[in-house]
């Protein structure tokens, strides 16, 4: 049992140190974040000598991102595009930092619960109560309780 809860002290500090280092890169982000994705867009303007007529389209930088349960694009001049192009990035990378935070939070919850677990005495020796059971809901839904 000791072993067990030494190995189990060891993770959770483990764990504990990457969220640290999560939160220090997520308090570390200078900003600014721009929400969508950066790209070109290639389009004809309709005039009909112009050489999009003849299949050489008209490109330009837009930033796209939904807005209301639609996709909007957003125009970005060629002064723009490093800074915008940087952001979306910044902005990337800042959620992916978020998610792996929350994935480090449900696994340091895990170690606690089964530290805790680890360290239960069974009392009283002959007729021990039981350990306790999970309260709320079951991983699968419906808001059933064990």
């Amino acid at each position: 049992m000791a072993e067990q809860t030494s190995r189990l002290r060891l993770r959770l500090r483990q764990a504990a140190e990457k969220h640290q280092q999560q939160i220090d890169h997520l308090v570390g982000e200078p900003g600014p974040l721009v929400r969508g994705t950066f790209g070109t867009r290639a389009r004809v303007c309709g005039v009909a000598g112009c050489k999009c007529a003849r299949g050489e389209l008209h490109k330009s930088k837009c930033l796209s991102a939904s807005q209301e349960g639609r996709m909007r694009q957003v125009h970005v001049p060629a002064g723009d595009e490093m800074e915008v192009q940087d952001g979306v990035q910044r902005y990337r990378r800042f959620r992916e930092v978020r998610a792996e935070l929350a994935e480090i939070a449900k696994e340091e919850l895990a170690l606690a619960e089964q530290l805790g677990l680890s360290l239960l005495k069974p009392y009283p020796p002959g007729n021990p109560l039981p350990p306790p059971k999970r309260r709320g809901r079951h991983k699968g839904g419906r808001g059933v309780s064990r």
